[in-house]
C-alpha cells in the first residue's frame, strides 16, 4: 500500500504575511519608543522629588530641543500605530490576539517611566493605602495625604492637603498591589501603573469580544484603544486609573446590547460599578435608561433637564450634597480647554469659576436631552453610536475640566461604533491631545526660546 499523505498546515498567502510583517513591524518600533526613547530616558529611578511632582520635562530640561525630540518620538510612535492599524484593517490569522499581546508588550514597555504628565498616580498610590491598610476614607480632608502617618504619603508633593475625588470600586481595586509593594514609595506607584495597564488592555480585549458579536473586527477595535499611543502615555506610563471605569462601561455594553433582562440586569450592574469607579460613564445614563425603555425617551429627557437641572444649580449655589470630600475635576476649569481660556480672558475666580462650570453642565443636559430624543436607537450600533456622541461633546464642548486622560471616556464607543466619523475624530483628537500635553510640559522653554506667548 502507498504511505497515507502527509496532511500540510496551509500556506500563509504572500499578502497576509505582508501584513503580518508590517503589524509585527509598526509593534516593534511602538515598543522600542516607549522604552528607549521615553522608559528609560525618564525613569521612575530618578530623584524621588522629581518622581513625585510628575512632568517629563523635570528630567528632560534642554528645552527646546527636548521638547522637539519628544515630539519626534511621539511622531513615531503614531505613525507606528498607523501602520499597525493598517495590517489589522486589512486583517491576517490570529491578529486579535496578536493584537492583545501586542499591547500587553507596549504596557510593559513604558512601565519603568516615572509619571509623564500629572502626579496623580502619586497620590493614588497613598490613597488606595489610606482606605486598605489605614481605614480612612481617602475623599475626606482627614484623609488626605498630608494627615496619613504612612512612608509612602511622607513622599507626595503635589495636592499633599487635599483629599481623592473617585469612587469605592476605584480604591478597592487599586488596593490590589498593596501585599506585594511593600513601603517603597517606588514599587507602590509602579503597583497602580500596573493596574492602570492590567486595565487598559481588559477594556481592548472586551471591546473585541463587543466588536466580534457585531460582526466586526475585533483586532481592529482592540487595536485603536489598545495601541493607541495616547491611551499608552497615559495609563502604563502616567498610571491614571480611569482605565477601571473604561472596563466596566464595557463590561456593561456586553451585557446591555444583549436580548433579555437577565443580561441586561448584568449590564445595569456593571454600569453602576463604573459609576463606583469614577463618575464619567454616569453621564451616559439618559442614553442607557432610552435604550432600554424606548416608549419613554420624552420622559427621560424631561428627567435629564429636570433632576439634573436640580442638581447643577445645587452646585452653582454650593448647596450640592455629595460624599466626597472634593468634587475634583468635576468641579474645575482646566486652563487648555475653551472653557480655561474665556476664564482667564475674563479673569474669573471663585463662584465665578463655578458659574462657568454650571453652565458646562447645563449645556450637556440639553445635548443629553436632544440625543435621547432624536439619535436613533434601533441597533446595538445604534446604541454605541449615541453613547460615543454623549460623551465626545460632552468632554470637548460641555467640560471646562477636560483632561487628555479622559478621552478613554468615549474612546472605546467611537471605535466600535462602525462609523467613519466617529473613528476619524477619535483618531485626531487622541493624536492631537499631545499638542497642548509637551506645550504645558514645556511651557516655560515655549516663549523664552521661541517666542512665543500663552
Amino acid at each position: 500500500m502507498p504511505p497515507a499523505p502527509i496532511n500540510k498546515a496551509p500556506s500563509i498567502p504572500p499578502q497576509e504575511r505582508q501584513r503580518m510583517a508590517i503589524f509585527l513591524g509598526g509593534v516593534a518600533v511602538l515598543c522600542a519608543i516607549w522604552f528607549f526613547g521615553i522608559a528609560l530616558r525618564v525613569s521612575i529611578n530618578n530623584d524621588i522629588d522629581i518622581v513625585a511632582r510628575g512632568g517629563i520635562s523635570r528630567v528632560l530640561t534642554a528645552g527646546i530641543r527636548d521638547f522637539f525630540d519628544t515630539a519626534f518620538l511621539l511622531a513615531g510612535a503614531t505613525a507606528a500605530y498607523g501602520a499597525c492599524l493598517w495590517a489589522l484593517h486589512k486583517g491576517f490569522r490570529h491578529s486579535f490576539a496578536a493584537t492583545i499581546a501586542a499591547t500587553v508588550l507596549a504596557c510593559l514597555s513604558i512601565m519603568p517611566a516615572m509619571p509623564l504628565t500629572s502626579p496623580d498616580a502619586v497620590h493614588l498610590a497613598v490613597d488606595v493605602r489610606t482606605f486598605w491598610l489605614h481605614h480612612k476614607n481617602p475623599t475626606n480632608f482627614r484623609g488626605a495625604p498630608g494627615k496619613i502617618d504612612d512612608p509612602v504619603a511622607n513622599e507626595v508633593r503635589t495636592y499633599r492637603d487635599n483629599p481623592s475625588g473617585y469612587g469605592p470600586v476605584a480604591y478597592i481595586i487599586g488596593g490590589a498591589p498593596i501585599p506585594f509593594v511593600g513601603d517603597s514609595f517606588r514599587a507602590n506607584l509602579v503597583g497602580q501603573k500596573v493596574v492602570a495597564a492590567t486595565f487598559l488592555v481588559l477594556t481592548a480585549l472586551f471591546a473585541g469580544f463587543i466588536a466580534r458579536r457585531l460582526g466586526q473586527n475585533p483586532a481592529l477595535v482592540a487595536g485603536l484603544i489598545g495601541l493607541n499611543p495616547l491611551m499608552i502615555w497615559q495609563y502604563p506610563g502616567d498610571g491614571h486609573n480611569d482605565t477601571i471605569m473604561a472596563f466596566f462601561g464595557m463590561l456593561a455594553l456586553f451585557f446591555l446590547t444583549r436580548p433579555g433582562w437577565r443580561d441586561r440586569g448584568i449590564g445595569l450592574a456593571s454600569a453602576g460599578a463604573s459609576a463606583l469607579s469614577k463618575f464619567g460613564l454616569a453621564l451616559t445614563s439618559p442614553v442607557v435608561a432610552a435604550w432600554l425603555f424606548p416608549r419613554f425617551r420624552f420622559a427621560i429627557a424631561a428627567a435629564t433637564i429636570l433632576f439634573g437641572g436640580i442638581a447643577v444649580t445645587l452646585f452653582a449655589t454650593r448647596h450640592l450634597p455629595y460624599v466626597n470630600g472634593t468634587l475634583g475635576p468635576a468641579g474645575a476649569i482646566a486652563l487648555t480647554t475653551p472653557w480655561g481660556v474665556l476664564a482667564d480672558a475674563l479673569n474669573t475666580g471663585g463662584d465665578a469659576n463655578r458659574h462657568l462650570v454650571a453652565i458646562g453642565y447645563f449645556l450637556y443636559l440639553g445635548i443629553a436631552a436632544v440625543i435621547v430624543t432624536q439619535h436613533p436607537l434601533e441597533t446595538a450600533e445604534d446604541f454605541i453610536r449615541a453613547v460615543a456622541l454623549a460623551m465626545f461633546l460632552f468632554l470637548f464642548a460641555c467640560s471646562p475640566g477636560y483632561l487628555a486622560w479622559y478621552q478613554v471616556w468615549y474612546l472605546p464607543f467611537a471605535a466600535l461604533s462602525r462609523s467613519r466619523l466617529h473613528i476619524a475624530t477619535m483618531l485626531m483628537f487622541s493624536v492631537g491631545a499631545f499638542f497642548p500635553i509637551l506645550a504645558a510640559n514645556w511651557n516655560g522653554s515655549i516663549p523664552q526660546q521661541l517666542s512665543i506667548n500663552d
